[in-house]
């Protein structure tokens, strides 16, 4: 393939398109693949010819049907045994395999910064790591004494730190100290991954290599992996790097001809160290489209990029990578449309500094008819199936299926971008404190005119950790008094549950928006804990003396209110001419404006009732102050209205049901997400 770029990248720019195809097979590629300064107007095409199936593996496969049983020795040191048979082996000594990476500190801004570790998939699935618990978590008993609790650094404590718990199942695994913690120690927004060092049995207490208790309202939850006695549930694996030795206990409905891979770094080669490790890395380049291929195998990202143009992904199958399956930065035209995004490390897709920030040119991204799903695998805070990075601007998501994620299914930021026709489901489930759909701009107030309209957020804030309920989800969130959100003609169903009192939860419902011009309108909920919450609370605030309302010396999500008037003053020539209410921001304080509007929305609750644990819901059908929302023309019913068939899921409304609000769509089920 290296050499069919080099001579495409050679002919001259007098052919209407350069066709690479690719015929049936698996290709493996050792090291990255790079494409830099292809700048020429005719079209780069790289795709499998016809429909013949080609895969770009950076990994080693291994036929499923070349595993023998496991040995007798592994077999008796499993705890819980599974039947005579099930576990199986394959020796990985004659493969070519000089490395299997290293397990690594992983974090919200905690991480080493290392490739990942060798990790196994089946048939481009990435398999679950052997540890203890198989399902869900365990926790610990919380520290009494202050001196256990320490800051959580990238170092963490100097010495580790260590903490009592209520079971003694370590005291049964022969490498204790190769087994790493996995989850939240703290803040229940961070999932992280630590070193075990040792395990007093008599004490019943976890020491840690490396790590750090935090106090927080929540009580941590975690698990254990890399573990061989704990290889005891379809779905496991572990890797004996000493020995060289794969062991297994695949699904009972593995087909015969299923293909392991075991995955494989693909380092830069003549080019600097900092480069990341991904399977293809395109800079300076236009007009390159990648069609009808699958890639698979690494440990780093799929591709990377920056300073792009034009580049496109077109049917491609994306799957079982470490880092990231595509991220392009600082790029324009960018499409990803028909693909599948799966079983990656970080995120699905990202693009970050896309788009003139300064002149609110677009940056014409389009994700399109996507299925993305079993992302954050290993960074599993703040990384997201989709995700429109820093100042981006004019990005579009649309009929995309983004599921199946531990935290937040997408992030966005920046300035008009769009988000529609998407369906966004079985999200942030094992955090608290996120959202399907998050953003967090309020320190740019005048990052606005995003929309989301047309989606269809159901079945989150749903799960429960180590037995307690998950508290403050949402299908959408700006965090932090966010401003200028557009959120229309959407539906939202089954967010949040009865709860054990059956009173609902604690912050779970569909949306939060709380600072100020944030358009709520047309909207359908359907058995959702809240519609709309606003935190905020109405405030008698004395102007500063300069007349605004926030003073200099004020901060918003961190940022000093003086510096933000100035950037404001830089930015108004142009984005003022977008959104004139900049010019009256900093008189419009959140606590003082009815600038958000919750308008003729319908709020339908037939089997989840309307949350009063943290107070009644007003009669237009939200949580929040009355005089800091302009709300009128809402529905609320805890009857059906006339759906097309509740019992089914089948939520479409009847005309004469819609007509009850103003402007509500019919909600067509067959018009969310990917679109055959």
């Amino acid at each position: 393939m290296e050499k069919a770029i080099e001579l495409a990248f050679a002919k001259d720019d007098t052919e209407d398109e350069n066709r690479i195809y690719i015929r049936e097979g698996v290709y493996r590629i050792k090291n990255t693949i790079m494409l830099d300064s292809y700048d020429r107007e005719t079209p780069l095409r790289i795709s499998a010819y016809r429909n013949e199936k080609v895969t770009l593996n950076a990994g080693i496969d291994i036929p499923l049907s070349s595993m023998e049983p496991a040995n007798k020795e592994f077999t008796d040191a499993v705890i819980d045994k599974p039947e005579n048979g099930k576990i199986l082996q394959y020796s990985l000594k004659d493969l070519g395999i000089d490395n299997y990476g290293e397990f690594s500190v992983r974090g919200h801004l905690i991480s080493d910064g290392k490739e990942a570790q060798a990790e196994l998939s089946l048939n481009g699935e990435v398999q679950k790591l052997a540890g203890w618990p198989n399902d869900g978590y365990t926790g610990l008993i919380k520290p009494t004494n202050p001196d256990e609790y320490g800051k959580r650094t990238k170092s963490g404590i100097v010495n580790g730190c260590s903490f009592a718990v209520e079971y003694d199942r370590p005291s049964q695994w022969s490498k204790v100290n190769e087994v790493w913690l996995a989850g939240t120690l703290g803040p229940n927004y961070e999932f992280d991954y630590y070193p075990v060092d040792s395990f007093d049995a008599d004490a019943k207490r976890v020491y840690l290599e490396r790590g750090a208790i935090e106090q927080y309202y929540t009580s941590p939850y975690y698990r254990f992996e890399n573990i061989p006695e704990e290889l005891d549930k379809a779905g496991e694996y572990y890797i004996d790097t000493v020995n060289e030795m794969l062991y297994y206990y695949p699904p009972e409905n593995a087909a015969e001809d299923s293909v392991l891979t075991i995955t494989m770094s693909t380092p830069t080669l003549n080019y600097p160290a900092t480069k990341p490790n991904s399977m293809f890395r395109i800079e300076n380049c236009q007009n390159i489209s990648f069609e009808k291929l699958n890639f698979k195998g690494g440990r780093g990202s799929a591709v990377t990029g920056k300073n792009n143009k034009g580049i496109q992904f077109i049917k491609c199958d994306v799957g079982s990578f470490g880092e990231n399956g595509i991220r392009l930065d600082f790029s324009t035209g960018i499409t990803v449309k028909d693909c599948r995004i799966h079983d990656v490390g970080q995120d699905g897709l990202q693009f970050s500094n896309c788009g003139d920030y300064e002149k609110l040119v677009p940056n014409d991204i389009l994700v399109t008819n996507n299925e993305i799903y079993n992302f954050a695998r290993l960074e599993r805070s703040y990384k997201a199936g989709l995700n429109f990075g820093f100042r981006c601007v004019g990005a579009t998501a649309s009929y995309n299926h983004i599921y199946n994620g531990p935290h937040t299914g997408m992030i966005f930021y920046g300035v008009n971008n769009e988000i529609y026709g998407n369906e966004f489901d079985n999200l942030v489930t094992e955090f608290s404190d996120m959202d399907a759909l998050y953003a967090n701009n309020s320190n740019f107030p005048w990052e606005r005119g995003n929309k989301i309209h047309g989606n269809y957020f159901h079945d989150i804030g749903r799960s429960s950790m180590n037995g307690i309920h998950q508290v403050n989800v949402r299908a959408i969130r700006t965090d932090n008094r966010g401003c200028g959100l557009n959120v229309y003609e959407n539906l939202f169903y089954r967010i949040g549950d009865s709860g054990k009192s059956g009173k609902g939860n604690n912050g779970i419902g569909a949306i939060t928006a709380e600072g100020t011009r944030n358009r709520i309108y047309n909207n359908l909920f359907v058995d959702c804990n809240e519609s709309y919450f606003n935190t905020l609370t109405y405030k008698e605030i004395e102007p500063a003396e300069d007349g605004t309302m926030y003073a200099d010396t004020g901060t918003i999500n961190g940022a000093n209110v003086g510096d933000l008037k100035k950037e404001m003053q830089k930015r108004l020539p142009v984005y003022g001419k977008l959104f004139p209410e900049l010019e009256t921001f900093f008189n419009e304080h959140p606590n003082m404006s009815k600038t958000n509007e919750f308008k003729n929305n319908m709020i339908i609750n037939i089997s989840i009732p309307l949350s009063s644990i943290n107070g009644a819901q007003n009669k237009e059908g939200y949580r929040g102050d009355e005089r800091l929302i302009d709300a009128s023309g809402n529905f609320v019913s805890d009857t059906d209205p006339g759906f097309a068939a509740y019992a089914d899921g089948n939520l479409q409304l009847s005309a004469e049901a819609a007509a009850k609000v103003e402007g509500l769509p019919q909600f067509d089920m067959n018009s969310f997400g990917v679109r055959k």
